[in-house]
């Protein structure tokens, strides 16, 4: 009879567990670029049952510059309560046992033409195909096209640092900005640079004649 009911016993907390139990992804953009809108099921994980967890059951954070995604059980109560009131952070609950926190994070998050190439490629030309979010997330982050001997990258500046103090860079704000010609590119980056220079100058003469 004991042997009975232990195994009832076990039968029932084994089918509690599993419907309290769910499916989030977890993964984080700092070791893997899909966790930037994750569709596969190799990130997503059962999450344990928490009686503190209730309709919500997954997350999305920004963590430095990365997106990071996982189970909410795996958070401090601290950390869920103060990710419902920050911009960086957001909860969800799952429908149809699918996991919830798939979605580009944060929403409006800068998209960039992204290629490289030499300057007859593809890379090179005016760029018609739908740009895409950068990988790092930063709040004022911007597009560039660098050209460089016979070779063009397009990307994102949060990517490429070296474009913040490089002649060879050319920098806009906006989505998808970087989809010019290089040599457009190349033509506004030594216009801007001849107009400082000519400001400069202006200035020099100002300064000198009020003296």
């Amino acid at each position: 009879m004991f042997k009975y009911i232990t195994i009832v016993a076990l039968v029932l907390a084994y089918s509690a567990g599993n419907a309290s139990a769910f499916w989030c992804f977890q993964c984080t953009t700092f070791n893997s670029t899909n966790c930037l809108v994750p569709d596969q099921n190799i990130l997503a994980v059962e999450c344990p049952p928490s009686p503190n967890v209730s309709s919500v059951t997954c997350f999305t954070r920004i963590v430095g510059q990365d997106v990071e995604r996982g189970c909410a059980t795996n958070l401090e109560a601290t950390e869920r309560d103060n990710c419902a009131v920050v911009n960086n952070c957001q909860l969800c609950s799952n429908e149809n046992d699918l996991p919830c926190n798939n979605n580009l994070f944060p929403h409006g998050r800068l998209h960039c033409h992204q290629c490289e190439g030499t300057t007859n490629s593809t890379c090179s030309e005016e760029i018609l195909t739908e740009a895409r979010p950068c990988l790092r997330f930063v709040a004022d982050d911007q597009c560039v096209v660098q050209v460089r001997d016979n070779s063009v990258l397009r990307g994102c500046l949060s990517e490429n640092a070296d474009c913040r103090n490089s002649r060879d860079c050319h920098v806009c704000a906006g989505n998808g900005c970087n989809f010019r010609h290089f040599e457009h590119s190349a033509a506004a980056s030594v216009i801007a640079q001849i107009q400082l220079l000519a400001g400069a100058i202006l200035l020099s003469a100002f300064v000198a004649n009020s003296l």
